[in-house]
């Protein structure tokens, strides 16, 4: 189930119905829990997020309240709750970017460079800005990186990550469960646009829409015998029924 409320939203439900324990939090409880298992937050800023007043955490902030809490780190961002042991992600996020930046681009153009990824979002801004020096730097840096929630999902957005319900699927960068899933199916379009699919697909759209029905039946029908067929040559005219 997606949760589509915002940052603060989840974060108060989560403080009045903990999912392992049968009272509420308050926000001291919350802070000191936090500070006992390494972090760093004061019951005032815990405040501030749960009324909405402060709405762009830190990914390691995001981290540290959902350990104090009980829960997947990706629930702040619509993903799952449920915890599974040991939930600060194995693979970085930074590697997690790099993927994406390797994996998804437009066929024709080539790989996004961080100068276009930070003028598409800036330009977008739904989240704000941010520029290609900070990009470069999550995408290597020197000490680990700590992302704000409005970058996350900037970034989500920018490469078409989406949730069910079509927002940008920031839970990627917290939940490595639904980070390979969402690998998985990046393999398989590298592997097409490799093949040349990807590309062939894009320029057959920019004329299908002349076509008539028949002749698009008659290219579906064509390339879906080469496929299965492995037939290499292709044969013209296409046979009519």
């Amino acid at each position: 189930m997606v949760d589509d409320r915002s940052f603060a939203a989840v974060l108060d439900d989560l403080c009045l119905r903990p999912p392992r324990r049968r009272r509420p939090f308050s926000n001291v409880e919350v802070a000191r829990a936090v500070n006992e298992i390494g972090g760093d937050i004061t019951d005032g800023y815990v405040s501030h997020l749960r009324k909405g007043h402060r709405d762009n955490p830190t990914l390691q902030t995001i981290q540290d309240l959902a350990a104090a809490l009980g829960v997947c780190p990706a629930a702040f961002v619509g993903g799952r709750r449920e915890r599974e042991g040991e939930e600060c992600p194995r693979r970085s996020f930074s590697a997690k970017l790099r993927h994406l930046f390797e994996a998804i681009y437009p066929p024709e153009q080539g790989p996004y460079t961080p100068e276009d990824v930070a003028a598409a979002i800036s330009a977008d801004g739904r989240y704000g800005s941010i520029s290609a020096s900070h990009i470069r730097e999550l995408l290597h840096p020197v000490a680990p990186p700590n992302p704000r929630l409005k970058h996350m999902l900037a970034l989500a957005d920018h490469f078409g990550l989406a949730d069910d319900g079509g927002g940008p699927q920031a839970a990627y960068f917290l939940d490595d469960r639904l980070a390979a899933a969402i690998d998985a199916e990046l393999a398989d379009l590298v592997a097409l646009r490799d093949a040349g699919v990807v590309e062939f697909a894009a320029r057959l759209v920019e004329h299908a829409s002349t076509w008539s029905p028949e002749l698009r039946r008659q290219a579906v029908d064509a390339i879906t015998q080469a496929v299965e067929s492995g037939e290499t040559r292709w044969v013209f005219p296409l046979r009519r029924e």
